[in-house]
């Protein structure tokens, strides 16, 4: 664990209301705590703002209150239980106001502000062609709010230095874009921060956005001292994003055999009370929201907006899940209308590889073909053992689609350095491995030209250039990228001097023949530092690589409970390559149990005056081992030509197409017609409700 000699203790005062007119923080009380420093509030840090993409959120809430938790004071103090005894005395005085909690009414012209200029996000809109098959099917579909539900929450260590910078020790997905939020958030100049990775403990995209950091850093300028900041589990799940909740109304069209002709969205995602990565995941939702399917004509619609709800942001699988939900359950709609079997409805519509997609026209590139994906999935035996008596058995299928990489014409370069010692290979990254493997990544691609020699990675601070986030399943390809670029060259000049010197180049290097290659050269000889990018994109290319993966999932339902047993679940995803395969079917078998978790349970649950109910894993309720089912991963290789050893990002697939999956096979199994996710919210046909 972390430790500074005579650190402080900061505890963050929120808001127990969802919308507000801050008139006044009281602190005089606080103040007199024994063991209190000082209590910092929204005028320490005036007109400041924070945000990853858009930057709307005061540091410490200025004016107005909009959302429940949302920081409203900072105390300090010389132990955790003053520090908490502080944050009890603050008081925060407020003029209640009624919140905008329903999305539906964000966009009404009665309906209160909350956004800077409006409740309008963003809205994306895609039209093309008129063609109407001769049948129909509506539905409407709604998603959740789920959580990432990392095991270790939110917690740092920030300390002064002598020269008057901070140095700031923190869990996070993207070292350079806290820094970013942090030094504009504050006012600093980029040398006053240094951020470096502490601990794992999960990310799901929850540690995109910051939350402990620029309170941090705020505390130990004030104070001139080390300060630690912990959160609980309760203030986790309040503290940072969720799952954008969906609602959306489908139509889809088809002729009477089944061919698919138009689709018809008006999709509707919360966003909450600020924009954090509101505008990225409505272009995901958004671009797949047609999924692998051919249509003639599509029109499309999608919008965020805000509300006063707890913000959501990004969550593994940014968008493509309630994309996945919307068009696979439709897919699913259609099926039972025609009476026919969804796979064999879905191989018929399916686009081709080099085929267009049918939102963004992009080909198809890089990737399996969807149809062997989804064959894959349904090769694997289903369990032979009978459903127990009074269990009614059900089967469903799902097939996802997301990109890899930012996309979208961003900028997305990951800088890695190779370096050649005399014990072996060294590997300088800033790219956070926050569980999902990246560091055995780096170590394998280099190790791959150095064979024979040990590869050492030194996690690199803000001080090293930027690898880019850990998300949107980019390392593989961004990192391993430029890793793989630089050991090419090294190796190649390694070989080169041997060759100068007469030595022979071994297959399998040693430590010594590595000595007498190096010897009498200075240590920049023997350092490489590559940035890539990875494939360009464009308005008509707008993704970088493409994943895709299919579930079929089988599931027992009581038929007096109505409660759900998830009985297996396969995972079948194309990956490029495998650089760790036991690394990846760990992804898949791990995503896929968040699936089923979203599917049955998951909700951070918000009342109707915007209160979030969920304080912990009491309530939160996850899958436990109990609740696990078979989950048989199958890894799909099919190299991609532009990427270094064909490999590709895995990380975000498996939560995509099992929600859809395990619903499709509830729905099998029961009768019900669930057009919500987690099923807790929906009841069976004789009207139990799902469990």
């Amino acid at each position: 664990m972390l430790y500074a000699e005579d650190e402080l203790h900061a505890v963050t005062v929120r808001a127990t209301v969802a919308r507000a007119r801050l008139l006044h923080v009281e602190t005089s009380a606080a103040m007199k705590v024994p063991g209190a420093v000082t209590v910092l509030t929204g005028a320490d840090v005036p007109g400041r703002r924070l945000g990853s993409k858009v930057q709307d959120q005061p540091v410490l809430a200025q004016h107005e209150i909009r959302h429940f938790g949302e920081p409203a004071a900072l105390v300090v103090a010389t132990s955790p239980r003053a520090a908490r005894a502080m944050a009890d005395a603050v008081t925060v005085d407020i003029e209640p106001l009624p919140p905008l909690v329903d999305p539906g009414r964000a966009l009404d012209a009665d309906a209160p502000e909350v956004g800077p200029g409006g409740n309008l996000v963003t809205r994306l809109h895609t039209r093309r062609g008129d063609a109407t098959g001769e049948h129909v099917v509506r539905r409407s579909w709604r998603t959740g709010r789920q959580d990432a539900a990392f095991l270790a929450p939110e917690a740092g260590l920030a300390l002064p230095q002598a020269d008057g910078s901070v140095h700031l020790w923190v869990a996070t997905q993207d070292l350079h874009a806290d820094h970013l939020q942090v030094v504009r958030g504050l006012g600093l100049r980029a040398d006053d921060l240094v951020v470096h990775h502490a601990g794992i403990g999960g990310a799901f995209g929850g540690r995109e956005d910051i939350t402990v950091q620029a309170h941090l850093v705020l505390a130990a300028l004030h104070t001139g001292r080390p300060v630690r900041m912990v959160y609980s589990r309760g203030e986790s799940l309040g503290a940072h994003p969720s799952r954008h909740p969906m609602r959306t109304e489908v139509e889809l069209s088809f002729d009477g055999d089944g061919r698919f002709v138009s689709l018809r969205t008006h999709t509707l995602l919360d966003g909450g009370a600020y924009a954090h990565t509101s505008l990225p995941v409505t272009a995901i939702v958004h671009d797949f929201s047609a999924g692998l399917y051919r249509f003639d004509s599509l029109d499309l619609e999608t919008t965020t907006v805000y509300t006063n709800n707890p913000p959501a942001g990004a969550m593994r699988g940014f968008g493509a899940t309630q994309a996945c939900f919307l068009i696979e359950s439709t897919v699913d709609a259609v099926a039972a209308e025609l009476r026919c079997d969804p796979v064999q409805l879905r191989l018929a519509n399916l686009i081709e590889p080099g085929e267009p997609l049918a939102t963004t026209g992009q080909p198809l590139e890089g990737c399996a073909d969807p149809r062997d994906v989804l064959r894959a999935a349904l090769s694997v035996p289903e369990p032979q053992d009978p459903p127990a008596s009074g269990m009614r058995r059900g089967r469903g299928v799902a097939l996802g689609v997301k990109s890899a990489g930012l996309g979208h014409g961003k900028p997305d370069p990951a800088t890695a350095e190779v370096r050649m010692t005399y014990e072996g290979v060294e590997v300088v990254s800033s790219a956070m491995d926050v569980g999902q493997g990246s560091d055995e990544v780096l170590r394998r691609v280099v190790g791959h030209c150095f064979p024979g020699l040990p590869v050492h990675l030194r996690t690199a601070d803000t001080r090293f250039p930027t690898a880019g986030g850990s998300k949107a399943s980019r390392q593989t390809m961004a990192s391993g990228g430029a890793a793989a670029r630089a050991a090419e060259r090294l190796a190649t000049k390694l070989s080169e001097r041997a060759r100068e010197k007469g030595l022979s180049v071994p297959s399998q290097w040693t430590t010594a023949d590595l000595a007498a290659v190096l010897a009498g050269d200075p240590p920049s000889v023997w350092t490489e530092s590559v940035t890539y990018d990875g494939p360009s994109t464009s308005a008509d290319r707008p993704h970088k690589a493409f994943q895709i993966m299919a579930h079929r999932a089988v599931v027992d339902v009581d038929e007096l409970t109505g409660c759900c047993s998830v009985v297996q679940v396969v995972c079948a995803q194309d990956c490029g390559r495998a650089i760790d395969p036991v690394a990846v079917e760990g992804q898949l078998v791990g995503g896929t149990v968040q699936g089923v978790g979203f599917a049955l349970w998951e909700e951070r649950e918000v009342d109707a005056v915007g209160r979030q109910l969920t304080t912990g894993f009491g309530d939160y309720l996850i899958p436990g081992a109990a609740d696990v089912p078979e989950v048989v991963p199958v890894v799909v290789e099919h190299a991609h030509p532009d990427l270094a050893f064909g490999a590709k990002g895995i990380g975000e697939g498996p939560l995509v197409s099992s929600p859809a999956a395990v619903t499709a096979a509830v729905r099998a199994a029961s009768g019900a017609t669930i057009d919500s996710i987690p099923l807790r919210r929906a009841t069976t046909s004789a009207g139990r409700v799902l469990t």
